[in-house]
C-alpha cells in the first residue's frame, strides 16, 4: 500500500487501512467508456483498484467531449478504450488495466465478467444492461446500475439472490435507448451520478451489504431520493436465486 499516496481516504473511518487494502485487491469490469464509464473508471484507479476492466467498442467522436473527460480533442477518431487505458496508466500505473475493444454480448459476457469480483455498468442502452444483468445472476456477480438523462440519474447495487435485479421491477429489456445528442444530458450529473455509483462499489466491497434500493439525483432542482425495490420471487432471471 501506498500509504502516502492514499492517505486522505484511509484516514475517513469508513475505509481506514484495512479497507483499503480491500480496494488494492479487489478486480472491477466498467462496461461502456462513454460519460459514466470512463469518470467510474477513473475514480477507481485514482482509488488505488487492483485491477480494472474496460469494455467498449467505440471510437470518440467530438459530441463526446463535454461530458466524457477521459478524452481531448486529439484522441478524436481514436478506440476509447485504448485511450483510456493509457491515461488511467499514466494516472496509476500500479493498477492493471485490461482494455477490451468488444462490445459485451450473450458471446462474451460470461468470460469478461467471470473474471472479477465487481461490475460497473457504464452502458447507456437497455441490451447492454440485460445482457449484464441476466449473465450477472447466472455468474452470481453484484453489479452497479447506473443511467443518466438530462439533470438525473440513477445508481443501484444488484447482488443477485439478495436484492432486487432490474428484470424484478420492469425495466426493459432490449432497445438501444436515446442518443445524448438528443435526449440532452447535463456533464455535471454524469459526474455525480458516477460518484454514487463508486461510493456504493466501495461500500459494498468493503462490507459486502447492500439493501439494493435505487438511489435518485437529480442535480438541478436539487434532490436525491431513495426508493426501496423488492425482490419479486417470481421474477424470470433472478426468482430461482
Amino acid at each position: 500500500m501506498q500509504m502516502e499516496r492514499y492517505l486522505s481516504q484511509v484516514a475517513v473511518k469508513e475505509i481506514f487501512p484495512s479497507g483499503q487494502r480491500i480496494i488494492e485487491e479487489s478486480s472491477i469490469a466498467v462496461i461502456g467508456m462513454g460519460g459514466t464509464g470512463s469518470s467510474i473508471a477513473e475514480m477507481f484507479v485514482r482509488m488505488g483498484v487492483g485491477k480494472i476492466t474496460i469494455v467498449d467498442d467505440d471510437k470518440i467522436e467530438p459530441s463526446n467531449l463535454n461530458r466524457q473527460a477521459m478524452y481531448k480533442e486529439d484522441d478524436i477518431g481514436l478506440k476509447k478504450v485504448d485511450v483510456a487505458r493509457t491515461e488511467l496508466l499514466r494516472i496509476n500505473g500500479e493498477t492493471q488495466v485490461n482494455a477490451i475493444d468488444k462490445r459485451l454480448s450473450f458471446n462474451n459476457a460470461d468470460e469478461i465478467l467471470s473474471q472479477v469480483d465487481l461490475i460497473m455498468d457504464g452502458t447507456d442502452n437497455y441490451d447492454a444492461r440485460n445482457v449484464i444483468n441476466v449473465v450477472s445472476a447466472r455468474l452470481r456477480k453484484p453489479w452497479i446500475f447506473t443511467a443518466v438523462e438530462g439533470t438525473f440519474g440513477y445508481v443501484k447495487t444488484i447482488i443477485p439472490g439478495k436484492t432486487s435485479c432490474l428484470s424484478c421491477f420492469g425495466y426493459p429489456d432490449r432497445g438501444e435507448g436515446v442518443a445524448c445528442t438528443i435526449q440532452g444530458v447535463v456533464p455535471t450529473a454524469i459526474r455525480a451520478i458516477s460518484s454514487l455509483a463508486v461510493t456504493s462499489a466501495i461500500k459494498f466491497l468493503i462490507n459486502r451489504e447492500s439493501q439494493g434500493e435505487l438511489v435518485y439525483m437529480d442535480v438541478w432542482k436539487p434532490v436525491l431520493d431513495i426508493l426501496p425495490i423488492p425482490r419479486n420471487e417470481e421474477c424470470k432471471v433472478c426468482g430461482n436465486l
